[in-house]
């Protein structure tokens, strides 16, 4: 199991952000938090996480269009961790550039295993592999 790394939760949520923040702090993770886009920037500005959870749906934008953006800006893993579970938006999602795409409700194992897998694989490409 991989205990380091650096997450930035997005999600409007804040209770949300807190669940997850209890679920990756003991496990070793430094987790950020934010509940709006124009917080996620503001953050990224600072900061350079390895990984970002975030919601697709967020009250000052969408999901799908700042994963656009963040793919030119941050070599991070982005998972997108949300409501928004049709098969089509799970398609786009990985289409734009998502790492991952994980429905809510989850159970918080199935979250631990997808965001070490997305930290394996994001070690294995920083050494070229």
């Amino acid at each position: 199991m991989l205990k380091s790394g650096t997450i930035l939760l997005v999600d409007s949520d804040p209770e949300q952000n807190n669940l997850n923040q209890c679920i990756f702090y003991p496990r070793g993770f430094t987790v950020l938090t934010a509940t709006t886009i124009s917080h996620a920037w503001r953050i990224l500005l600072e900061y350079e996480p390895d990984i970002i959870l975030m919601e697709a749906i967020l009250p000052d934008g969408d999901g799908f269009e700042l994963i656009k953006e963040l793919k030119n800006k941050t070599n991070a893993s982005i998972v997108f961790l949300t409501y928004r579970a049709d098969d089509k938006d799970v398609i786009d999602g990985l289409n734009l550039g998502a790492s991952d795409y994980i429905k809510k409700p989850y159970h918080s194992d199935l979250l631990i295993a997808r965001v070490e897998l997305a930290m394996r694989n994001r070690n294995l490409e920083r050494n070229g592999i």
